[in-house]
This record gives structure tokens, C-alpha cells and sequence, in this order.
């Protein structure tokens, strides 16, 4: 059976992003191994002093670290294993002030390891997760799918982009202007839940 690894940063009250992420595990919780982290309660290590020394120190150095000194990092290594290990990723978010949560970006931070989820080539970078596809289940309460706010939507670029970077092929159900349109917000909701079940379909 297939895996999916799926990566909920959805923490407020009725959240909406939550709504679209409950339906894709409702609706292939039979289909596929899940393995469910929830950002808001297993927050990656942000990239401070000493985890970042040593990640690169260890990453781009060849450093031979100890045993506490590889368990400052074995949080983050955790999840970028479970990223290898896995064959699609799901991650649902809202977008904050024009772009994603901090613990999102930890995610990517985290995972993002050289040597091990992508390398250097004599032509190029290359990410080294290809045979895995991903994803996006994004929310706003204001309308970022058209101007003058489209322009200013760095939370769906920045997610492609590093999916992208990683080998991932990703594509994204955006329903924007959920609290701007309150009366058509379950109309949208509805269209999210056609939206996933075609991709889920083409994965399953």
C-alpha cells in the first residue's frame, strides 16, 4: 500500500483548510498508509545556533558528529526521514499575512538536507524525492487569487517552489477570500472537496 505523509497546520476553531484536509483522509484513509503530523504539536526545531552549526558542519563539511551531538538534530532528521519514506505528502495551511505559518517554513527547513533530499550534480542541483508527488491544501480569508492581493500570494509559489526544489511535483487547491466571500464559503468548500477527489483519484 501506498503512503502518504500528511502535514496539518490547522489550529484555528472550524478551520476551513481543516475541512478540506478532513475530507482527503476521509475519503482515502482505506486507500493509502497515512502518517499524520500535526505542526501545531510537533513544531520542528527552528534553524538556531547550534542545530545549524551542526547540520552544516555535518551536511556540507563530512563532520562525524556525536551521539549528543546528533540528537540536537534528531528531531528534524525524524521528519526529513519520514519525507524519504513516504510516496505522496499532503499539506494543508492557511495563509498569514501573505505567506505561510513559521512552522510551515520549519518544515521546509528541516527536511530541506543536503545529501539527503537533494544533491549537487555537474549539472545542477537536484532534489532527490522524485518519485513522490504533493499536495497543497491552502485557505485565506481574503481574496489573494485576483488583484491587487494576487501579486502579493507568496504562500503558493514558495511551497511549489520548495516541493519543486526537493524533486516534488506539487499542485495546489486554493480556496482564497473565504471571510471575504463568508456567503459563498461553503460553496467553496464543496468545489475543494470535487478538486480533491480528482487528484486523489490520479493518485489511488
Amino acid at each position: 500500500m501506498k503512503k502518504t505523509l500528511i502535514l496539518s497546520y490547522t489550529p484555528r476553531d472550524n478551520s476551513n483548510t481543516k475541512k478540506m484536509l478532513d475530507f482527503f483522509i476521509e475519503n482515502n484513509q482505506e486507500k493509502t498508509e497515512i502518517t499524520l503530523v500535526d505542526l501545531t504539536e510537533e513544531a520542528p526545531d527552528l534553524l538556531l545556533k547550534e542545530n545549524l552549526n551542526l547540520y552544516v558542519n555535518r551536511n556540507f563539511g563530512g563532520a562525524e558528529l556525536t551521539d549528543e551531538q546528533q540528537s540536537v538534530l534528531a528531531k528534524n532528521d525524524k521528519m526529513m526521514q519520514q519525507l524519504l519514506d513516504t510516496d505522496f505528502v499532503v499539506l494543508a495551511s492557511p495563509m498569514y499575512n501573505f505567506s505561510i505559518p513559521a512552522t510551515v517554513k520549519a518544515w521546509f527547513d528541516a527536511v530541506i538536507q543536503a545529501g539527503k533530499t537533494f544533491g549537487y550534480t555537474e549539472n545542477g542541483i537536484k532534489g532527490l524525492c522524485e518519485d513522490t508527488k504533493a499536495l497543497i491544501l491552502m485557505t485565506s480569508g481574503s481574496d489573494f487569487g485576483m488583484e491587487p492581493y494576487k501579486g502579493v500570494n507568496f504562500a503558493t509559489p514558495f511551497l511549489i517552489t520548495a516541493f519543486d526544489f526537493l524533486g516534488i511535483p506539487a499542485e495546489a487547491i486554493n480556496k482564497f477570500g473565504m471571510i471575504q466571500y463568508a456567503d459563498k464559503s461553503e460553496q467553496m468548500i464543496a468545489e475543494a472537496k470535487e478538486d480533491i477527489k480528482m487528484v486523489s483519484d490520479k493518485w489511488y
